[in-house]
């Protein structure tokens, strides 16, 4: 089975957009699967659909949207993947990215940095509670990141880590995996219609509901 690696960091801008490609083309290139959640996730199918002022029939769901892009997140880093590579460049490290690093740590999932920017707040390095998310350095050559995550999934594997879905994660990431079921029809296809995307959100949001009601009682 090929090892999946979820992709973090920023993606407010076109160079960051191209520095998180690089980064899952240079993993896809040597093998790995990625999820790079612009590219993957729910960005890609639904955030540009609903953001447009010109949809009056979608307003007021941005909040079930976000609820849904955190759950299939959290469920690809906890249950697909294998580790998480994490972007840190940047003026500070992207907050989203840190969350989801955060996650990963707390799942026994290994955290490779990759940073090429001198920037950094503390004399050269970065927060403290950042740099303790990872055992393993920081590393700063792309074409390197590869190599480096092999050795680390091979020995994580071979701890057979467990991890104990309870609370709030587990139901989370079963909201993710909904999600995640309801979007890969849609996947398939080249070509994607007004009335196709209404209905994913639809089902979405119904799902978001859903969940917010099993919270609640």
């Amino acid at each position: 089975m090929n090892k999946c690696i979820y992709c973090s960091g920023p993606l407010f801008s076109p160079e960051e957009v191209a520095g998180m490609q690089a980064i899952a083309q240079t993993l896809e290139q040597s093998g790995f699967t990625t999820f790079l959640p612009h590219r993957d996730g729910l960005e890609a199918y639904v955030v540009k659909y609903i953001n447009t002022p010109l949809n009056t029939r979608l307003l007021g769901i941005r909040k079930s949207i976000d609820q849904a892009i955190f759950a299939l997140d959290v469920y690809q880093i906890v249950q697909c993947c294998h580790a998480i590579v994490v972007n840190l460049n940047g003026r500070i490290p992207d907050e989203g990215a840190i969350v989801e690093a955060s996650i990963a740590w707390s799942c026994s999932k290994p955290v490779l940095f990759y940073k090429n920017d001198p920037r950094a707040p503390f004399y050269g390095r970065d927060n403290a509670m950042i740099l303790g998310l990872t055992s393993h350095s920081i590393i700063s050559d792309l074409s390197a990141i590869p190599k480096r995550l092999d050795r680390i999934v091979a020995k994580n594997r071979s701890r057979k880590t467990v991890i104990n879905l309870e609370g709030s994660l587990a139901t989370t990431v079963t909201l993710g995996k909904k999600i995640w079921t309801l979007m890969k029809p849609l996947g398939y296809m080249k070509q994607k219609n007004t009335q196709q995307m209404e209905n994913l959100i639809q089902q979405i949001v119904q799902s978001c509901d859903e969940f917010s009601m099993r919270k609640d009682h």
